[in-house]
């Protein structure tokens, strides 16, 4: 989608829906509110966790494995 076709979308939505729209995208761009949070901080340490259930059967590798499930990778 180009940004002419977005704008044109976005222009489209009712005014309640333009304004959430316009406030979503002015906390991702200054990274205030949940749409600009890292995502680390939102997800759990599965990692420690795995650590902890299975010990060191666990490769080193398993953060880095989820963490590439999460797209942080």
């Amino acid at each position: 989608m180009s940004a002419t076709e977005l704008i044109r979308q976005v222009a489209a939505l009712p005014p309640q829906e333009r304004t959430l729209f316009e406030r979503l995208l002015r906390e991702m761009e200054s990274g205030t509110g949940p749409a600009g949070q890292a995502s680390r901080s939102k997800w759990p340490d599965f990692g420690q966790r795995l650590h902890g259930i299975y010990g060191d059967k666990v490769t080193p590798d398993s953060q880095n494995i989820i963490d590439e499930g999460r797209g942080e990778r």
